[in-house]
């Protein structure tokens, strides 16, 4: 098996080789690793063709490669119609969202018509010829992903928890479209961390094993604590599954991605209050995903960037997804943006003014996506 660290060309460069070049400017062991990716690459886009091959081919491989580009789609947009969409700008990923597959709250029954929902959603991104993949934000524990901390505290939670993983890994096994199960949308135990059930690479871990016991091949994915952030990387331990792509969600600072129209912070240049020794741009992007980067390598792990976004009508939001996605690009992560017509304030479907309520085929950010959502069909057809 060719490993993503083996490879002596990064994605860009064969890119540009392929382009540019010749085949006696790759010779040798480079020309077999560029006929090994490239052939990756083919199987991805058979899943894309109007004829989906039966044969799965191995999604870890694809990880490794960073080979998906995507978005987050929540349920009530998993419609075929919407999905075609998505699927014709050029994504190849739909990140669907695990919602109380077990109830939240004990005795943490078996919620049927929620798997059905999820069951339709994950129908309607194969019907578009999309991978998905399955991530959890609420279950046993969370009702509320954003504000619950109960799982943190009761051991009957987590155990409810990893028993509905295990639920959800034997019904999907096996299916070609499901390429990562996502085990907890950002894990925040905040002041329950230091407590005996606050430890997020122990419960990782656990719910890990659990899945193992029934499907052994689909991989798992695995966010940082803290919301995901990198910075949290650093506390981050593997599991030990040769299996498992480790996951970063990027919206800092909030103070630019999340301002309100009337705010005017400008990228690149602006700097935070309370931290004015630094200029925000490209570079210091790169600085804050060093702490990822660095786990990547330690360990010699796959990256998928889970979440990512900045409000449409901020001054220079095209400029900073732009370096975000050239960031992930250079370092050969998948990547899956928030959110697939969820939230207006981030809908690359509608202009830089806050007014617009309409979707457009060709804003300047749905542009800037659909290029870069390209990049896997411009290198294959370059062949």
């Amino acid at each position: 098996m060719i490993s993503r660290f083996d490879l002596s060309l990064s994605f860009g460069t064969l890119f540009t080789s392929l382009l540019t070049g010749t085949a006696d400017q790759l010779q040798g062991e480079r020309m077999q690793d560029l006929t090994k990716f490239a052939l990756l690459l083919l199987s991805l886009t058979a899943w894309a063709s109007p004829v989906v091959s039966a044969e799965r081919s191995d999604a870890f491989k694809l990880w490794e490669h960073g080979a998906f580009r995507g978005a987050n789609v929540m349920l009530e947009q998993c419609t075929a119609e919407d999905l075609r969409v998505l699927r014709g700008w050029g994504a190849n990923l739909a990140e669907i969202p695990v919602l109380n597959i077990y109830a939240p709250t004990a005795p943490y029954a078996f919620q049927p018509e929620n798997l059905e929902k999820l069951d339709n959603a994950v129908k309607a991104a194969e019907q578009a010829h999309l991978y998905v993949a399955l991530t959890c934000r609420e279950g046993p524990g969370r009702p509320d992903f954003n504000r619950s901390h109960e799982i943190w505290r009761d051991a009957e939670a987590q155990e409810a928890y990893s028993k509905m993983w295990r639920e959800i890994a034997s019904h999907y096994r096996g299916r070609p479209s499901i390429v990562g199960y996502d085990l907890m949308c950002e894990p925040h135990p905040d002041s329950e961390a230091k407590q005996p059930l606050g430890d997020w690479n122990a419960l990782a871990k656990k719910i890990t094993a659990a899945i193992r016991e029934v499907d052994e091949e689909t991989p798992i994915l695995v966010n940082s604590s803290g919301w995901a952030y990198p910075q949290l990387f650093e506390a981050l331990r593997p599991t030990g599954d040769p299996r498992t792509v480790y996951t970063v969600h990027f919206y800092d600072p909030h103070y630019y991605t999340h301002q309100k129209p009337d705010y005017k912070v400008v990228y690149p240049g602006f700097r935070v209050p309370g931290k004015p020794g630094v200029i925000w741009d490209k570079t210091t992007l790169a600085a804050q995903l060093a702490p990822v980067l660095a786990f990547e390598l330690k360990y010699k792990v796959p990256i998928f960037v889970g979440e990512f976004g900045c409000a449409r009508f901020a001054p220079g939001a095209e400029q900073w997804m732009r370096d975000q996605l050239g960031l992930y690009e250079q370092y050969r992560w998948s990547w899956a943006y928030w959110a697939f017509r969820e939230w207006d304030v981030m809908n690359i479907e509608r202009t830089a003014d806050a007014a617009d309520k309409v979707n457009h085929p060709d804003t300047p950010l749905l542009q800037l996506f659909k290029s870069y959502f390209a990049k896997d069909k411009q290198l294959l057809e370059s062949q």
